[in-house]
């Protein structure tokens, strides 16, 4: 059956694959008894897929169909360069672009030849940086934050303290989205072939008609998804035999299975686990999607990263991570934890569209760091502090009395700003974990801790950027931690290891406000990061969002 499903693969000549929606790191993988679901393809899938056809001497190209998707340009960044890979080893790639914003247009212009439907508008409208202030709208319900950071970047807190962006505030987003837009102009200049300069007027004339798309250059031909093929087959003068993408994965898997079982038997190569998680980073359990945000619980982590640490037919660990911070204690646990493996068997880092603060924390304890040039990390500090409600709390008629032993019993409660006191004792507490942060960059990155506290102060960098600085090793995708991964574990350049996606369930997780108005995923992450400061006082967060579109 095997050998059949093989054979058949071998009769193809075209690979047909559809992005669409969203591309996640991890496996979509609810449990839902009795209730079966598509599989959403990841983008190791992609990248395994892509890797999988450039190798294929049968395999002459791939359609690619883009519809609208739910990426960062991290991913798009990935997926664009393995499509770069796919044409320096000959293969033809085709995209039919269902017209389509920045991201989009990012991975299409990859491809050897864009067609875009009559009706098509391309919004090829260059970068934004959409800031979220609630500062005001906290004052009318009567509630104060009373939230500091430490390092005058670590901007999280103006969220909830300002109305604009402070200089140093705005100095970052001008500074992160320069080098972001910079990189987007190079990368569809040489897919193009459109002089930088050009571009960028083009960028400013945009959004375009398909008409004009064509006449710029910026697309190659106009058609309907129904006439593509007998399009492609004129211009290659062949005839197209093609393959689903999902179908193609199918039979790769198998014998990605029968290789597994082979290299138990013989003991050779052995296998790279590849762990892929995003969220919010939060003590105990991790919670699932599927509405709500999604979290990076320590206690799931740490014993999934255990129990692939104590398996010997494990080689090494590519963690692919996805998160903008959360709880300082349980980022120190995992990075820890990730510490005492590297020490055995190599652990590698993969950040995706954001790996910053408790995110960036986590990656110190490996022994590489692999960052997408477009990655958002850093951001090395830390926020503290507390909501006072007692106005908003008096307009309702709630009133509070208290008794109390300990000058400082009350330094938490709700229901009172903070003293003096209470403050200096916050801001030592603040300045002695922030140390520690700075501290432990200073030593993972091998750098002098002034060196290091430059780098901090909260500061978000672009991948690009932080390679330039030291904070990560090298630039690139999941296909590039493997690489690594199997040079830190000793891996013969003739064998080839299996690479086996570990994950865990994720349970259905009703959201509080859904997705029914634009603001409802920023509520989301709003009451998960506020119910995290509550708990735990001390965060490693980088700026609330931040959306670059």
């Amino acid at each position: 059956m095997i050998e059949r499903a093989i054979d058949l693969m071998m009769k193809y000549n075209f690979v047909e694959l559809r992005l669409q929606g969203e591309i996640p790191d991890e496996e979509d993988s609810f449990i839902i008894p009795f209730l079966p679901r598509r599989k959403k393809m990841t983008v190791w899938d992609l990248e395994k897929l892509l890797i999988g056809v450039s190798e294929n001497p049968n395999v002459a190209g791939v359609l690619i169909k883009i519809g609208s998707l739910k990426i960062g340009l991290a991913r798009a960044e990935t997926i664009r360069r393995v499509i770069l890979e796919l044409r320096e080893k000959g293969k033809k790639v085709f995209a039919y672009l269902e017209g389509g914003d920045n991201i989009e247009y990012l991975i299409a212009s990859a491809a050897d030849y864009i067609v875009v439907p009559p009706w098509a508008i391309l919004n090829l409208l260059g970068l934004s940086a959409e800031v979220t202030f609630f500062r005001d709208a906290l004052y009318k319900l009567g509630i104060e934050a009373q939230i500091k950071g430490l390092g005058e970047y670590k901007s999280a807190v103006e969220t909830f303290t300002r109305s604009d962006m402070s200089e140093p505030h705005k100095e970052m987003v001008n500074s992160i989205i320069d080098d972001l837009f910079s990189q987007f102009i190079k990368y569809v200049s040489e897919g193009r072939g459109i002089d930088e300069k050009k571009l960028k007027a083009l960028i400013d004339s945009a959004p375009f008609t398909a008409q004009e798309a064509l006449a710029h250059g910026l697309v190659n031909e106009l058609g309907y998804e129904t006439d593509l093929e007998k399009s492609i087959e004129e211009i290659l003068s062949t005839k197209i035999r093609k393959i689903s993408s999902t179908g193609l994965l199918r039979v790769m898997t198998v014998r990605d299975l029968l290789r597994l079982i082979d290299e138990r038997i013989r003991g050779r190569a052995g296998i790279i686990a590849l762990i892929c998680d995003s969220g919010i980073i939060t003590q105990g359990e991790s919670r699932g999607s599927g509405g709500g945000p999604k979290t990076i619980g320590s206690q799931t982590l740490t014993k999934m990263l255990g129990r692939l640490a104590d398996d010997p037919g494990v080689k090494a660990i590519v963690l692919r991570l996805s998160s903008p911070g959360g709880s300082g204690i349980a980022s120190d646990s995992v990075r820890n934890q990730i510490k005492a493996i590297s020490q055995k068997k190599p652990v590698i880092v993969s950040m995706s569209d954001v790996a910053a603060s408790g995110g960036y924390m986590i990656a110190l304890g490996a022994r590489k760091i692999v960052a997408n040039p477009l990655t958002l990390t850093g951001s090395i500090g830390i926020i503290s502090g507390k909501f006072n409600m007692e106005n908003l709390l008096k307009k309702l008629g709630i009133y509070k009395e208290w008794v109390k032993r300990g000058k400082r019993a009350l330094i938490y409660s709700s229901y009172r700003a903070f003293t003096k006191d209470e403050e200096q004792k916050i801001g030592s507490i603040m300045k002695s974990l922030y140390d520690d942060f700075v501290g432990k960059v200073a030593q993972v990155r091998d750098m002098d801790f002034k060196d290091a506290e430059q780098l901090a102060r909260g500061r978000v960098w672009t991948g690009r950027q932080a390679k330039e600085l030291g904070l990560v090793d090298e630039l690139g995708g999941i296909k590039t931690a493997i690489n690594l991964a199997k040079r830190e574990a000793g891996i013969s350049g003739h064998l080839t290891p299996v690479i086996r996606l570990y994950s865990k369930p994720k349970y259905i997780q009703v959201s509080p406000f859904g997705k029914f108005f634009s603001l409802g995923e920023q509520l989301d992450s709003l009451v998960d990061g506020l119910l995290t400061l509550k708990r735990e006082k001390i965060l490693a967060m980088m700026p609330f969002w931040i959306d670059f579109k």
